[in-house]
Parts: C-alpha cells; sequence; structure tokens
C-alpha cells in the first residue's frame, strides 16, 4: 500500500529536466540532499534513498564528510533491485581537505566507492577551497594535485565528471588552467539572501558552462521555519497554488541552478519535485533578486574566493 501511494504522487522521471556537463553527461536539476539532519544517519538515511528513488528522484547528493556513504550505497542498491536502473540515477559526493593531495586522494576514491557499495560515481567535488597546514603545500597546490589525482579514477570510469564545492572564479580558474578536466559543477549555498559575491560566482560560473547547485535553498534545518513563513512567499506560493518552498526552489531554477532541498519526508521529497509544472513571472523574480544588502545572510558560512 505504501509503495502504491507513493507512485501516486511521484513525478515521472522524465518530468525533472536535466543540464549539460561540460565533459560529457546531464545532471537532473531536482535531487536530495544528505546532509546536516538525524535522518540523513543511519537506517533513515536509507529509507530516506529508496523513498526518493521510488518516486522519480535521480538526483542525490551526499559527502565523506556526512558519514553516511554505507547508507546511501544500500539505498541505490536496493531501488535497482526493484526496477530503478543505475544509470538513471546520478550520484554526487564530495572529498573533504583532509584527503586532499596526490597520494591521499589516491587512496581516498577506493576507500569512498567501497563504503559506497558501487562501480562508479557520477560526480566527485571538493568540498571546500581551504586546504591550510596540509603536507600537499600551499591550497592551491593541495586543490591542483587532488584534481589531478581524481583525473586518475575518472580515466578508469569510476569517476565520471568532477565539480567543487564553495569555490570562487579564482579558486575554479585555477582547476580550468590545468588543461585537463573541466570543472563541470560548483556547489554553493545560494537563495534570495545570498551576499552579491554568490550571485556573481553564479553569472560567472554560467558564462563558463559551469552547473551550478543550490544548497541551503530554503534555508537549512535551522532557519526554514523562519524563511518559509514570509508573507511575500506565502502569497506566491498561494497564487501558484505550490509551498513556499517551492517557490525558494523554482527562484534558483529559473535561473538555471540546479536544487537538492535536503528531507527524508517522503510527501515533501514529491514536492520538491513538482517544481517545473509553473513560472514565476517576472515581478515576483524582481522581487526575490533584489533583496536589500542590509538583509543579505549566509546560513553556512563558506564565501567564495576567501581561501587562498
Amino acid at each position: 500500500m505504501w509503495l502504491w501511494l507513493l507512485m501516486l504522487v511521484a513525478p515521472a522521471e522524465a518530468s525533472v529536466p536535466s543540464l549539460s556537463l561540460l565533459g560529457g553527461g546531464k545532471i537532473p536539476m531536482a535531487g536530495v540532499g544528505m546532509c546536516c539532519r538525524h535522518s540523513a544517519r543511519g537506517d533513515a538515511a536509507r529509507q530516506c534513498i529508496l523513498d526518493f528513488l521510488l518516486q522519480g528522484g535521480r538526483h542525490l547528493d551526499t559527502a565523506q564528510i556526512y558519514g553516511n556513504h554505507k547508507e546511501v550505497g544500500e539505498g541505490v542498491r536496493l531501488a535497482v533491485q526493484q526496477g530503478v536502473p543505475r544509470e538513471e540515477i546520478f550520484l554526487t559526493t564530495k572529498i573533504w581537505s583532509d584527503d586532499f593531495g596526490w597520494e591521499k586522494t589516491v587512496a581516498w576514491v577506493p576507500h569512498m566507492l567501497g563504503e559506497l557499495g558501487l562501480e562508479y560515481v557520477d560526480l566527485v567535488l571538493l568540498h571546500v577551497a581551504s586546504a591550510d597546514g596540509k603536507e600537499c603545500g600551499s591550497p592551491k597546490q593541495c586543490r591542483q594535485e587532488t584534481w589531478l589525482a581524481l583525473q586518475r579514477f575518472q580515466g578508469k570510469g569510476q569517476i565520471r565528471s568532477l565539480g567543487v564545492s564553495n569555490f570562487g572564479p579564482r579558486q575554479m580558474q585555477e582547476l580550468f588552467d590545468l588543461g585537463g578536466t573541466p570543472v563541470a559543477v560548483n556547489q554553493l549555498e545560494y537563495h534570495p539572501w545570498v551576499p552579491t559575491i554568490h550571485r556573481e560566482t553564479v553569472k560567472w560560473s554560467h558564462r563558463k558552462g559551469v552547473v551550478v547547485t543550490a544548497y541551503g535553498s530554503m534555508g537549512s534545518n535551522t532557519y526554514a521555519s523562519q524563511i518559509t513563513t514570509q508573507e511575500a512567499l506565502k502569497q506566491m506560493g498561494q497564487w501558484h497554488g505550490k509551498t513556499a518552498g517551492q517557490i525558494l526552489l523554482r527562484w534558483a531554477v529559473q535561473q538555471n541552478v540546479t536544487v537538492i532541498p535536503g528531507t527524508s519526508n517522503p510527501k515533501h521529497q514529491a514536492e520538491n519535485l513538482q517544481i517545473f509544472d509553473f513560472e514565476l513571472g517576472s515581478e515576483e523574480m524582481n522581487l526575490l533578486n533584489n533583496i536589500p544588502e542590509s538583509e543579505h545572510m549566509l546560513y553556512f558560512g563558506h564565501t567564495p574566493d576567501q581561501f587562498q
């Protein structure tokens, strides 16, 4: 009965559009994030992945530092056993700066794949740009060394694409300058209240052909209740027959930004996928695009190009 109900509310997989990646492949514009909540660990994480995939979701986002590779991989394998093609699933993970550097990265990749229990991942991101005090040298040297090591596994088919998280234009250009694998994705905090540097980073990324993925779209677990109850968002939602959270997600995707809201509630998962059947008008977009600078804020504190 439960799976039957999920199928009733689930959008078809094809109803979620995808964006093309530099170097090949496509990334679905809506996914589920597996960070920073109790239900992203243990049995709940495994069930979250299974529920999301069975109701049409295809984009999963996790990271080494989230501590749930094992459960995420189990959820993927269970979904595949129940008929979800592995080739339709886009799985992102991230390497933390503790594992930056050639030797550490070369050791990290097989460990990561072993934890997941999968033959390949679709995207690996350098999780942060900071790398102070590492054996590989300066932060720039560490990032570049890590990038080159990851390319080795891309050549073996164990990683399909490479990208970054919380990087700015200068930091991304340093990786482009290596002349090898292009930066396919930049994941950063992105919502109507982000500082100007985040908006400028998104514009730069788009000019270079780098896909942008937003996290913190609804204010994170800490601020979601405060953000989504704002009257303007509630009114927009009522006009479109959507929730305030769906309005915020739609604001991002209308700017060609993919979204990965984190939830383990199947109803909310379905809602987060149902953001492609309506469109915000120009006045609504202008309102959200012009939040006064005095109201700008970051929930997670990562600033592009902050680190050398």
